[in-house]
């Protein structure tokens, strides 16, 4: 994808906040609000009033009124109070409740409890709060109308009324409360049309970014995909050794590409549902700094690009961070800078600003001398599914979410990207991480022989696995490490062989297997072999709910599907460190 539209942009960002905005287009903060200044308002208006006709109790009574309502407003305004609705609901009922002890129901200042129960549906969100909240409110009005009618008609007035008095008095309270009436139904019908247009429009910004979002997905997979079927007709057509290397390559570096679209997506979508979480690990971060550019040593001597580094060597230290977000996010701005780097070079820094006792803070960058970045561009960038667009980039490829993702997970640490760009020159991505030390930092890592080794002699390794190309793809690669594998195509599969020979150290078994499953299998081998740990090799999406139910189950880890071969042993060596049985050599 070269470049989606600045509407579409808009689409995005009001699909990202789309609850948000549901609620906001309510207005009910706002109209908390209005109800106090139009009570307010009218309250003034009726103290003058009753002050012009002789009334001065009454007039006195609104003009308190009118002080209560402006307090209790300018005390919400600074957050002194929570709810200003149901303050204002409950100050009219007392007002009208006192008025009809003062002046009794002749001058029919109980009509106004219509408006107010009219305005109940305006102010409370029906859609967003659940129903105490209106039945409360609607409580109060009826309970205060009851106890209006009641002192209004069992109570001696204590104001002395003349006829005109009264005459002009209920005239007013009549034209008020039928004209707040007719308003608040008006507002009511309008601001509930208001209410159904927005959310019709909401979605159908849900669905064009649905479809847009399907279409660029389409696109992305289906490219690699495409490479993949290629390569594969050609395979069965070439029977050179050097042709068939040459496929090979190919092959691997369009699954590979179709695997980080795929992490991409899923990314994406745990962090827009916010499932996305951090889980620092004790690490080397000079060290993590030196193995996030090895794999990328062959794609730059590819294109030729040289890869510079600048790691300052305080940053040798012991700290808790998450490593493979970490990673992520170096992977994602060194393939990103690759991808718009034809000459030049791409420089990875990394710098001490601060040490306390306590933290490190670092200094993170990565500059290219590629294309650059406009300026009316800068900010676009950042934004879900875009890429710049530039007459030289028209074949490159990616779904515009890897920024994005780094943006999303240096937030999550506390952090912020920025950028620094010329077109044509080149451009700077950086950040800075403030990150605590290790408990102990004099204590280096324990590693293993195990660990050093890059290979599984004299480990006994049990697969469950009902997919037969996935079974042969595990052997394959568990086989390249010199372990002992022994294959079971489904739970039931696996326990009789346990029955006949226990001597595992390992078990990588499937979840989604016929006959008996993998979530079943765990129970009954947990309790009959409870030392042999079990990988959960699945392909899935796993979350850290899922992670930890599997963990709870009896699994002592989990390999997603398509898996590194790196990835299997180092995940395989971890648990041989713990594990009962010796490790032979």
């Amino acid at each position: 994808m070269n470049q989606v539209t600045d509407k579409y942009h808009k689409l995005i960002k009001d699909s990202d906040k789309h609850l948000d905005l549901l609620f906001d287009m309510k207005e009910v903060p706002k109209r908390s609000y209005q109800l106090g200044l139009a009570a307010l308002f009218t309250g003034v208006a009726i103290s003058f009033y009753d002050s012009f006709i002789g009334l001065y109790v009454s007039s006195f009574l609104v003009a308190c009124f009118c002080f209560a309502i402006l307090m209790f407003i300018l005390l919400k305004y600074n957050g002194a109070i929570k709810n200003l609705t149901i303050s204002i609901i409950f100050l009219i009922c007392s007002l009208l409740i006192i008025s009809a002890a003062i002046e009794g129901l002749q001058s029919e200042q109980f009509l106004y409890f219509f408006p107010i129960l009219i305005s109940v549906p305006i102010i409370v969100d029906l859609k967003q709060s659940k129903y105490r909240e209106s039945f409360i409110y609607i409580s109060i009005i009826v309970v205060s109308f009851g106890i209006c009618i009641l002192i209004g008609r069992g109570v001696t007035p204590l104001q002395d009324f003349t006829l005109s008095q009264i005459n002009k008095l209920a005239f007013v309270n009549r034209i008020i409360a039928i004209f707040s009436t007719i308003i608040f139904a008006i507002a009511y019908i309008f601001f509930e049309k208001k209410y159904i247009n927005e959310l019709m429009e909401q979605s159908k910004r849900v669905i064009d970014t649905r479809t847009q979002f399907l279409a660029t997905m389409g696109h992305e997979l289906r490219t690699p995909l495409n490479g993949i079927i290629g390569v594969i007709g050609l395979l069965k057509q070439e029977h050179t050794a050097s042709q068939h290397e040459e496929y090979i390559q190919v092959l691997k570096y369009c699954s590979e590409h179709m695997l980080h679209q795929v992490n991409n997506i899923l990314d994406f979508n745990k962090i827009e549902a916010n499932k996305l979480e951090i889980h620092p690990v004790e690490l080397n971060l000079k060290l993590l700094l030196l193995n996030v550019a090895t794999p990328f040593t062959a794609l730059f001597n590819e294109k030729g690009v040289e890869l510079k580094m600048e790691i300052d060597p305080e940053l040798d230290e012991l700290v808790i961070a998450d490593d493979l977000r970490l990673v992520q996010v170096f992977n994602n701005l060194l393939s990103n800078a690759l991808k718009f780097t034809n000459n030049g070079y791409i420089k990875l820094k990394a710098e001490c600003k601060n040490k306390t006792k306590q933290f490190i803070e670092a200094s993170f960058s990565v500059e290219d001398t590629g294309i650059g970045i406009s300026e009316n561009d800068q900010v676009k960038i950042f934004e879900s599914f875009w890429q710049v667009y530039d007459q030289n980039t028209k074949d490159l490829n990616g779904t515009g979410l890897g920024l994005t993702i780094c943006v999303r997970l240096l937030n999550l640490m506390n952090s912020k990207l920025t950028l620094v760009s010329k077109k044509g020159v080149g451009s700077t991505f950086s950040f800075n991480l403030k990150i605590n030390y290790a408990k102990n930092p004099q204590q280096q890592p324990l590693v293993s022989k195990i660990e050093t080794d890059n290979h599984l002699s004299g480990v006994r390794i049990l697969v469950v696995e009902d997919n037969q190309i996935n079974m042969m793809v595990v052997k394959k690669c568990l086989l390249s490490f010199k372990a002992s594998v022994t294959c079971a195509y489904n739970g039931q599969e696996a326990l009789d062989e346990l029955k006949k020979d226990q001597a595992y150290q390992i078990i990588l078994m499937d979840l989604e297997m016929p006959i008996i499953n993998g979530y079943t299998a765990i129970f009954e081998i947990k309790k009959l072999y409870p030392e042999i740990p079990v990988i959960a090799f699945t392909a899935s999406l796993v979350n850290e709910k899922m992670l930890s139910d599997l963990i709870e189950s009896g699994f002592v880890d989990c390999m997603s599907k398509p898996f590194q071969p790196l990835q299997l042993l180092s995940s395989i060596q971890k648990q041989l460190l713990n594990s009962p049985f010796p490790y032979q050599q």
